[in-house]
C-alpha cells in the first residue's frame, strides 16, 4: 500500500519578519481559499498543516478540501490548538495534543510561542498500524541555528521531548511519521540530536534547498531548510518533491507565494499497515 503526505506550513495569520513581507502576507482570505484548491488537486491522502491559527480558517479549507472529511486537531480558544491540523482520507482515532513543556521566555520574542501554545498534534490511522505527530516548534527569530544562540534552549528541550514521543509511539508497534515546521535548520545540532534520538530516517534527507522564500526575510539572512518529515523505520519513498514554491495568481488579481513556506510532498510504500 502506498499513502501520499503533504506537510506544509500554511502561514494562517501574517509574517512579521520585514515590513514588507507582512504586507505581501495580509491577503489571507485570497491564499487560504487558493491553497485549499491546490491541496485538493495533489490528492495526498494525509496534509499536515501549521499556522491553521483561526476557526475562520480552518472553516475554509474543511470547505475546500472536502475530499478529505476526516479532520484532527484540539479546540482552543481562538482556533486550533497550535495552529495544528491534520486532513486525512482515512479514518482518524486518538487524536492528543502534547503541550511543549519548554516554550521560551517572556523576556524576548519567544513569548509568542505562549501565546500560539506551540505543541505536537498527534493522531492514529484507525484499522492501520500507522501515527502521526504533526509540530510547530518556537520561531527562531534572530535566525541564527547555533548552540550559543538564545533560542537554542528552547529548540534543544523540544527538539528532545518530541523525539521521544516518536520513539515511544514506534516502541509499540507502529509506523510513525512525524513532520512539521521545525524553526531548526538541517544542518543545526538540533536536527542532529533528533535523529540521534529519536532513531529515524529523515524522508527528504538527500535535500539541501530552503523551505522558505527570501521575500519574506531581510536581505542578509539566509533562509534555511526548517520543514521537515522523518519516518520511524526505513520504508521505499517513492517519490519526494516540493510543492507551493512558485507565486500564483489569486482571485483578488494579485500573484502572490501562498506562505512564507514551500510544502513537502512524499509518496511512501508500506508493506503493511
Amino acid at each position: 500500500m502506498k499513502l501520499t503526505f503533504i506537510d506544509f506550513n500554511c502561514m494562517g495569520l501574517f509574517s512579521f519578519d520585514t515590513f514588507h513581507g507582512f504586507l505581501i502576507s495580509t491577503n489571507i482570505f485570497q491564499r487560504m481559499n487558493k491553497i485549499g484548491e491546490l491541496l485538493q488537486k495533489e490528492d495526498a491522502d494525509i496534509i499536515m498543516l501549521q499556522e491553521v491559527h483561526t476557526y475562520f480558517i480552518l472553516n475554509i479549507l474543511k470547505k475546500k478540501l472536502s475530499t478529505h472529511p476526516y479532520v484532527a486537531y484540539k479546540r482552543f480558544l481562538y482556533g486550533p490548538k497550535g495552529g495544528l491540523v491534520i486532513f486525512s482520507k482515512h479514518p482518524i482515532e486518538k487524536t492528543e495534543y502534547t503541550d511543549y513543556k519548554t516554550r521560551g521566555s517572556l523576556f524576548n520574542k519567544s513569548f509568542v510561542a505562549h501565546i500560539i501554545q506551540n505543541g505536537v498534534l498527534s493522531c492514529k490511522l484507525k484499522n492501520m498500524s500507522l501515527s502521526i505527530l504533526n509540530t510547530y516548534m518556537t520561531p527562531n527569530m534572530d535566525y541564527d541555528h547555533s548552540k550559543a544562540n538564545r533560542y537554542a534552549h528552547y529548540s534543544e528541550a523540544q527538539i528532545r521531548q518530541l523525539a521521544i514521543m516518536m520513539k515511544t509511539a514506534a516502541a509499540k508497534g507502529d509506523t510513525v511519521l512525524t513532520c512539521g515546521d521545525f524553526n531548526t535548520d538541517k544542518n543545526s545540532y538540533s536536527y542532529t540530536i533528533f535523529l540521534d534520538l529519536s532513531e529515524a530516517t529523515d524522508v527528504f534527507a538527500q535535500e539541501t534547498i530552503p523551505t522558505k522564500h527570501q521575500e519574506f526575510y531581510p536581505s542578509h539572512v539566509k533562509v534555511d531548510r526548517l520543514d521537515h518529515m522523518f519516518l520511524s523505520t526505513k520504508k521505499k519513498i517513492l517519490e519526494t518533491k516540493h510543492i507551493f514554491t512558485k507565486k500564483v495568481p489569486l482571485a483578488n488579481g494579485t500573484t502572490a507565494y501562498l506562505s512564507d513556506h514551500m510544502a513537502l510532498e512524499a509518496t511512501i510504500q508500506f508493506d503493511k499497515l
